[in-house]
Protein backbone atom coordinates (compact mmCIF):
# COMPACT_ATOMS: atom_id res chain seq x y z
CA UNK A 1 0.00 0.00 0.00
CA UNK A 2 2.72 2.67 1.11
CA UNK A 3 4.67 2.09 -2.27
CA UNK A 4 1.40 2.44 -4.09
CA UNK A 5 1.04 5.80 -2.54
CA UNK A 6 4.09 7.06 -3.13
CA UNK A 7 3.72 8.11 -6.67
CA UNK A 8 0.89 10.06 -5.82
CA UNK A 9 2.38 11.98 -2.94
CA UNK A 10 5.55 12.50 -4.83
CA UNK A 11 3.21 14.29 -7.88
CA UNK A 12 1.34 15.85 -5.52
CA UNK A 13 4.77 17.12 -3.85
CA UNK A 14 5.67 18.79 -7.02
CA UNK A 15 2.61 20.36 -8.60
CA UNK A 16 2.33 22.39 -5.19
CA UNK A 17 5.85 23.58 -6.35
CA UNK A 18 4.63 25.18 -9.63
CA UNK A 19 1.30 26.85 -7.58
CA UNK A 20 3.43 30.48 -6.97
CA UNK A 21 3.77 30.15 -11.72
CA UNK A 22 3.58 33.07 -13.60
CA UNK A 23 3.66 32.60 -17.39
CA UNK A 24 6.37 34.65 -18.95
CA UNK A 25 4.31 36.52 -21.22
CA UNK A 26 3.01 38.39 -17.30
CA UNK A 27 6.29 39.17 -16.14
CA UNK A 28 7.56 42.69 -16.44
CA UNK A 29 11.03 42.25 -17.12
CA UNK A 30 13.03 45.79 -16.15
CA UNK A 31 15.99 46.35 -17.89
CA UNK A 32 16.45 50.52 -16.83
CA UNK A 33 15.00 52.89 -14.51
CA UNK A 34 14.65 56.92 -14.68
CA UNK A 35 14.15 58.78 -11.49
CA UNK A 36 13.03 62.16 -11.40
CA UNK A 37 11.37 64.84 -9.38
CA UNK A 38 8.28 66.90 -9.54
CA UNK A 39 8.03 70.75 -8.15
CA UNK A 40 4.67 68.94 -6.39
CA UNK A 41 5.43 68.42 -2.58
CA UNK A 42 4.38 65.33 -1.42
CA UNK A 43 2.49 65.48 2.02
CA UNK A 44 3.63 62.12 3.05
CA UNK A 45 7.46 63.44 3.17
CA UNK A 46 7.19 67.01 2.57
CA UNK A 47 9.74 66.64 -0.25
CA UNK A 48 9.56 66.84 -4.10
CA UNK A 49 7.38 63.77 -5.54
CA UNK A 50 9.20 61.13 -6.83
CA UNK A 51 8.74 59.84 -10.71
CA UNK A 52 9.88 56.48 -11.91
CA UNK A 53 10.11 55.44 -15.49
CA UNK A 54 10.87 51.68 -15.82
CA UNK A 55 11.88 50.55 -19.17
CA UNK A 56 11.20 46.83 -19.92
CA UNK A 57 11.06 44.73 -23.14
CA UNK A 58 8.31 43.89 -24.61
CA UNK A 59 6.77 40.48 -25.80
CA UNK A 60 5.83 38.90 -29.61
CA UNK A 61 2.81 36.64 -29.88
CA UNK A 62 4.78 33.76 -28.73
CA UNK A 63 5.55 35.02 -25.92
CA UNK A 64 9.72 35.93 -26.49
CA UNK A 65 11.15 39.23 -25.61
CA UNK A 66 12.05 41.88 -28.03
CA UNK A 67 9.92 42.40 -31.60
CA UNK A 68 9.16 45.43 -33.74
CA UNK A 69 8.24 47.28 -30.73
CA UNK A 70 11.12 46.93 -28.69
CA UNK A 71 10.70 48.47 -25.38
CA UNK A 72 7.49 49.83 -23.21
CA UNK A 73 7.73 52.95 -20.45
CA UNK A 74 6.05 52.21 -17.51
CA UNK A 75 5.52 55.90 -15.53
CA UNK A 76 4.33 56.13 -12.08
CA UNK A 77 4.54 58.94 -8.95
CA UNK A 78 4.65 58.89 -5.32
CA UNK A 79 6.67 59.37 -2.21
CA UNK A 80 9.29 56.79 -2.03
CA UNK A 81 10.89 54.12 -4.55
CA UNK A 82 9.47 51.50 -2.80
CA UNK A 83 5.75 52.64 -3.15
CA UNK A 84 6.30 53.80 -6.54
CA UNK A 85 6.94 50.16 -7.56
CA UNK A 86 4.45 47.93 -5.63
CA UNK A 87 1.59 50.39 -6.60
CA UNK A 88 2.63 49.83 -10.26
CA UNK A 89 1.20 46.64 -9.33
CA UNK A 90 -2.03 48.57 -9.60
CA UNK A 91 -2.15 49.35 -13.29
CA UNK A 92 0.07 46.65 -14.82
CA UNK A 93 1.60 43.33 -14.14
CA UNK A 94 4.19 43.09 -11.62
CA UNK A 95 7.65 44.22 -12.50
CA UNK A 96 10.94 42.68 -12.20
CA UNK A 97 14.14 43.99 -11.68
CA UNK A 98 16.85 41.32 -11.82
CA UNK A 99 17.61 41.98 -15.26
CA UNK A 100 18.13 45.50 -14.53
CA UNK A 101 20.81 46.95 -16.41
CA UNK A 102 20.52 50.75 -15.86
CA UNK A 103 19.79 53.73 -13.25
CA UNK A 104 18.97 57.22 -14.57
CA UNK A 105 19.00 60.02 -12.27
CA UNK A 106 17.89 62.92 -13.53
CA UNK A 107 19.52 66.60 -13.50
CA UNK A 108 16.70 67.97 -11.34
CA UNK A 109 16.73 64.82 -8.84
CA UNK A 110 20.58 64.51 -8.51
CA UNK A 111 21.34 68.28 -7.67
CA UNK A 112 17.84 68.22 -4.69
CA UNK A 113 18.10 65.22 -3.34
CA UNK A 114 21.20 63.21 -1.46
CA UNK A 115 22.06 60.46 -3.83
CA UNK A 116 22.12 57.97 -1.22
CA UNK A 117 19.08 58.57 -0.03
CA UNK A 118 17.69 57.99 -4.07
CA UNK A 119 19.82 54.68 -3.94
CA UNK A 120 18.74 53.24 -0.91
CA UNK A 121 16.02 50.80 -1.87
CA UNK A 122 17.44 50.27 -4.56
CA UNK A 123 21.04 48.66 -2.82
CA UNK A 124 18.42 47.56 0.08
CA UNK A 125 16.68 45.16 -2.70
CA UNK A 126 18.06 41.89 -3.36
CA UNK A 127 16.44 41.50 -6.49
CA UNK A 128 18.53 44.30 -8.21
CA UNK A 129 21.85 43.22 -9.48
CA UNK A 130 24.40 45.49 -7.87
CA UNK A 131 26.51 46.19 -11.15
CA UNK A 132 23.76 48.08 -13.14
CA UNK A 133 25.28 51.14 -14.50
CA UNK A 134 24.80 54.39 -12.73
CA UNK A 135 24.30 57.78 -14.68
CA UNK A 136 22.94 61.59 -14.61
CA UNK A 137 21.09 62.77 -17.48
CA UNK A 138 20.83 66.41 -18.91
CA UNK A 139 17.22 67.24 -18.11
CA UNK A 140 14.40 64.62 -17.35
CA UNK A 141 15.75 61.22 -17.15
CA UNK A 142 12.75 59.60 -18.29
CA UNK A 143 13.30 61.73 -21.90
CA UNK A 144 16.69 59.83 -22.34
CA UNK A 145 14.41 56.36 -21.70
CA UNK A 146 11.72 58.02 -24.43
CA UNK A 147 12.85 57.49 -27.76
CA UNK A 148 10.55 57.04 -30.65
CA UNK A 149 11.37 54.95 -33.68
CA UNK A 150 15.01 53.67 -31.87
CA UNK A 151 15.08 49.81 -33.01
CA UNK A 152 16.78 48.63 -29.77
CA UNK A 153 15.63 49.85 -26.50
CA UNK A 154 17.57 52.69 -25.16
CA UNK A 155 18.74 51.46 -21.94
CA UNK A 156 20.22 48.76 -24.26
CA UNK A 157 22.13 51.18 -26.46
CA UNK A 158 23.19 53.07 -23.47
CA UNK A 159 24.98 49.90 -21.88
CA UNK A 160 26.59 48.96 -24.90
CA UNK A 161 27.56 52.74 -25.29
CA UNK A 162 30.02 52.79 -22.24
CA UNK A 163 31.92 49.67 -23.73
CA UNK A 164 33.45 51.97 -26.41
CA UNK A 165 36.53 53.66 -24.00
CA UNK A 166 39.02 51.78 -26.46
CA UNK A 167 38.25 54.46 -29.43
CA UNK A 168 37.43 58.09 -27.02
CA UNK A 169 38.51 59.37 -24.13
CA UNK A 170 35.46 60.97 -23.77
CA UNK A 171 34.25 58.20 -21.92
CA UNK A 172 34.81 57.55 -17.83
CA UNK A 173 35.30 53.99 -16.42
CA UNK A 174 31.45 52.17 -16.15
CA UNK A 175 30.31 53.41 -12.44
CA UNK A 176 28.12 50.07 -11.17
CA UNK A 177 25.18 51.00 -8.51
CA UNK A 178 27.59 49.04 -5.89
CA UNK A 179 30.51 51.23 -7.08
CA UNK A 180 28.24 54.76 -6.18
CA UNK A 181 26.94 52.90 -3.05
CA UNK A 182 30.56 52.41 -1.94
CA UNK A 183 32.24 56.27 -3.61
CA UNK A 184 28.93 58.33 -1.31
CA UNK A 185 29.77 56.51 1.52
CA UNK A 186 33.29 58.27 1.52
CA UNK A 187 33.58 62.12 1.80
CA UNK A 188 34.78 62.42 -1.67
CA UNK A 189 34.22 63.74 -4.75
CA UNK A 190 33.95 61.46 -7.83
CA UNK A 191 32.38 61.31 -11.52
CA UNK A 192 29.01 60.03 -12.81
CA UNK A 193 28.99 59.83 -16.34
CA UNK A 194 26.14 61.67 -17.99
CA UNK A 195 23.71 61.26 -20.85
CA UNK A 196 21.80 63.68 -23.09
CA UNK A 197 18.67 63.00 -25.56
CA UNK A 198 20.08 63.77 -28.79
CA UNK A 199 17.17 64.29 -31.44
CA UNK A 200 16.14 60.44 -31.91
CA UNK A 201 19.16 59.06 -30.09
CA UNK A 202 21.02 59.21 -27.09
CA UNK A 203 24.64 60.87 -26.46
CA UNK A 204 27.44 60.02 -23.85
CA UNK A 205 27.68 63.94 -23.13
CA UNK A 206 30.50 64.61 -20.51
CA UNK A 207 30.06 63.71 -16.64
CA UNK A 208 28.59 65.49 -13.15
CA UNK A 209 31.00 66.41 -9.96
CA UNK A 210 29.47 64.64 -7.36
CA UNK A 211 30.27 66.44 -3.96
CA UNK A 212 28.60 66.72 -0.86
CA UNK A 213 26.87 63.76 -2.04
CA UNK A 214 24.51 65.82 -4.85
CA UNK A 215 25.20 66.73 -8.11
CA UNK A 216 27.10 70.18 -7.84
CA UNK A 217 28.75 70.79 -11.53
CA UNK A 218 29.27 69.46 -14.96
CA UNK A 219 31.99 69.05 -17.18
CA UNK A 220 31.63 69.28 -20.97
CA UNK A 221 33.10 66.26 -23.31
CA UNK A 222 35.81 67.82 -23.88
CA UNK A 223 36.71 69.00 -20.12
CA UNK A 224 36.69 64.93 -19.14
CA UNK A 225 38.99 64.11 -22.63
CA UNK A 226 41.30 66.85 -20.56
CA UNK A 227 40.84 64.99 -17.26
CA UNK A 228 42.15 61.42 -18.62
CA UNK A 229 45.02 63.49 -19.10
CA UNK A 230 45.76 64.31 -15.65
CA UNK A 231 44.43 60.76 -13.92
CA UNK A 232 45.72 58.37 -16.82
CA UNK A 233 42.71 56.39 -17.17
CA UNK A 234 42.96 56.36 -21.09
CA UNK A 235 42.12 53.54 -23.34
CA UNK A 236 42.43 55.08 -26.58
CA UNK A 237 41.48 58.30 -28.20
CA UNK A 238 42.18 61.36 -30.86
CA UNK A 239 44.56 63.91 -30.78
CA UNK A 240 43.60 67.04 -33.43
CA UNK A 241 46.21 69.31 -34.04
CA UNK A 242 47.70 71.94 -36.56
CA UNK A 243 51.10 72.46 -38.11
CA UNK A 244 50.10 76.13 -39.72
CA UNK A 245 47.72 75.35 -42.28
CA UNK A 246 47.44 71.62 -41.88
CA UNK A 247 45.10 69.39 -39.72
CA UNK A 248 46.37 66.48 -38.29
CA UNK A 249 45.50 63.63 -35.81
CA UNK A 250 47.45 62.28 -33.16
CA UNK A 251 45.63 58.22 -32.29
CA UNK A 252 46.40 57.67 -28.75
CA UNK A 253 48.58 54.13 -28.05
CA UNK A 254 50.00 53.09 -25.02
CA UNK A 255 49.70 55.57 -21.82
CA UNK A 256 51.77 55.67 -18.71
CA UNK A 257 51.09 57.53 -15.38
CA UNK A 258 53.39 57.92 -12.50
CA UNK A 259 52.23 60.71 -9.66
CA UNK A 260 54.40 61.73 -6.65
CA UNK A 261 52.96 63.09 -3.94
CA UNK A 262 55.26 64.93 -0.71
CA UNK A 263 54.18 67.14 1.95
CA UNK A 264 54.55 71.24 1.48
CA UNK A 265 53.49 72.17 5.12
CA UNK A 266 50.78 71.07 7.76
CA UNK A 267 48.12 72.60 5.19
CA UNK A 268 49.62 71.42 1.66
CA UNK A 269 50.76 69.76 -0.83
CA UNK A 270 52.81 69.15 -3.73
CA UNK A 271 52.10 66.85 -6.75
CA UNK A 272 54.60 65.51 -9.57
CA UNK A 273 51.84 63.94 -12.14
CA UNK A 274 54.31 62.30 -14.87
CA UNK A 275 52.38 60.91 -17.98
CA UNK A 276 53.68 59.04 -20.93
CA UNK A 277 52.29 58.40 -24.14
CA UNK A 278 53.17 57.05 -27.56
CA UNK A 279 50.89 56.46 -30.38
CA UNK A 280 50.24 56.98 -34.23
CA UNK A 281 50.22 60.20 -36.22
CA UNK A 282 47.10 58.60 -38.54
CA UNK A 283 46.15 61.76 -40.02
CA UNK A 284 47.94 64.26 -41.63
CA UNK A 285 47.11 67.07 -44.23
CA UNK A 286 50.98 68.08 -44.61
CA UNK A 287 51.75 65.90 -47.58
CA UNK A 288 55.27 66.35 -48.45
CA UNK A 289 57.89 64.24 -48.20
CA UNK A 290 59.84 66.82 -45.85
CA UNK A 291 56.49 65.86 -43.52
CA UNK A 292 58.05 62.47 -42.11
CA UNK A 293 62.09 64.31 -41.70
CA UNK A 294 62.54 63.41 -38.24
CA UNK A 295 62.98 67.49 -37.06
CA UNK A 296 59.26 67.70 -38.16
CA UNK A 297 58.20 64.35 -36.27
CA UNK A 298 59.57 65.98 -33.45
CA UNK A 299 57.91 69.54 -33.60
CA UNK A 300 54.49 67.57 -34.06
CA UNK A 301 55.69 65.45 -31.03
CA UNK A 302 56.03 69.15 -28.84
CA UNK A 303 53.02 70.25 -30.35
CA UNK A 304 50.62 67.27 -29.00
CA UNK A 305 52.52 67.66 -25.82
CA UNK A 306 51.34 71.76 -25.64
CA UNK A 307 47.69 70.95 -26.34
CA UNK A 308 47.70 67.93 -23.77
CA UNK A 309 49.65 70.26 -21.55
CA UNK A 310 47.11 73.36 -22.02
CA UNK A 311 44.15 71.33 -21.71
CA UNK A 312 44.80 69.51 -18.73
CA UNK A 313 46.05 72.55 -16.77
CA UNK A 314 43.03 74.50 -17.69
CA UNK A 315 40.65 71.77 -16.51
CA UNK A 316 43.02 71.19 -13.31
CA UNK A 317 42.71 75.28 -12.59
CA UNK A 318 38.78 74.58 -13.21
CA UNK A 319 38.92 71.90 -10.63
CA UNK A 320 41.13 73.39 -8.00
CA UNK A 321 39.55 77.29 -7.92
CA UNK A 322 36.12 76.54 -9.20
CA UNK A 323 34.74 73.43 -7.56
CA UNK A 324 37.32 72.68 -4.93
CA UNK A 325 36.72 68.78 -5.74
CA UNK A 326 39.40 65.98 -6.41
CA UNK A 327 37.79 64.00 -8.81
CA UNK A 328 41.37 62.80 -10.09
CA UNK A 329 41.34 60.15 -7.08
CA UNK A 330 44.76 62.10 -5.51
CA UNK A 331 43.90 61.38 -2.38
CA UNK A 332 44.42 58.11 -2.83
CA UNK A 333 48.57 58.60 -3.58
CA UNK A 334 47.93 60.33 0.06
CA UNK A 335 46.16 57.94 1.73
CA UNK A 336 48.84 54.92 0.46
CA UNK A 337 52.02 56.95 0.68
CA UNK A 338 51.20 59.87 3.98
CA UNK A 339 48.49 58.24 6.01
CA UNK A 340 49.32 60.50 9.18
CA UNK A 341 48.68 63.00 6.84
CA UNK A 342 45.93 61.64 5.01
CA UNK A 343 44.45 60.54 8.68
CA UNK A 344 44.52 63.99 9.85
CA UNK A 345 43.25 65.81 6.93
CA UNK A 346 40.88 63.27 5.36
CA UNK A 347 37.21 65.45 6.14
CA UNK A 348 38.56 68.51 5.00
CA UNK A 349 40.20 67.19 1.69
CA UNK A 350 38.49 69.24 -1.16
CA UNK A 351 39.95 72.08 0.41
CA UNK A 352 43.41 70.75 0.87
CA UNK A 353 42.98 69.78 -3.03
CA UNK A 354 42.24 73.16 -3.84
CA UNK A 355 45.27 74.65 -2.18
CA UNK A 356 47.99 72.08 -3.74
CA UNK A 357 50.50 72.68 -6.34
CA UNK A 358 50.41 70.82 -8.94
CA UNK A 359 52.49 70.22 -11.75
CA UNK A 360 52.08 68.13 -15.03
CA UNK A 361 54.64 66.66 -17.30
CA UNK A 362 53.82 64.93 -20.79
CA UNK A 363 56.19 63.03 -23.11
CA UNK A 364 54.45 62.23 -26.73
CA UNK A 365 56.62 59.98 -28.55
CA UNK A 366 55.02 59.27 -32.11
CA UNK A 367 55.71 55.28 -33.50
CA UNK A 368 53.67 54.70 -36.30
CA UNK A 369 52.67 56.61 -39.75
CA UNK A 370 50.35 53.66 -40.84
CA UNK A 371 51.01 52.87 -43.90
CA UNK A 372 52.44 56.90 -45.01
CA UNK A 373 55.74 56.91 -46.78
CA UNK A 374 55.53 52.94 -47.76
CA UNK A 375 54.56 53.75 -51.61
Amino acid sequence: MTKKCLPVMMTVFLLCGCMSHRNIEQLALVIGVAMDITPKIEPKTGKNQLVLTHQTLTETESGNMSSSIPYKNITTAGPTIHEITRNISLKSDPIYSQHQRALLIGEKASKTIPLDALINQFVRDNEIRRSSLAFVTKGDAKNVLTIQGMSVPPVNLIYELVYNKFKTNKILNPLTMGELSAKLKTDQSFLIQRLSKIKNSVEIDGAAIIKDKKAKFTLTQHQVEALTWLTGNIKGGIIYGKHGPYPFSYEIGDVQQDVKARIDSNHSLHFDINVQTSGRLSEDWETSKQALAASNVKNTEKKIEKIIRKDAEKTLRLLQNNYKADVLDLHNYVRIHHPHFWKKHQHEWDEIFSQSTIDYHVDVQIKDFGTQGRD
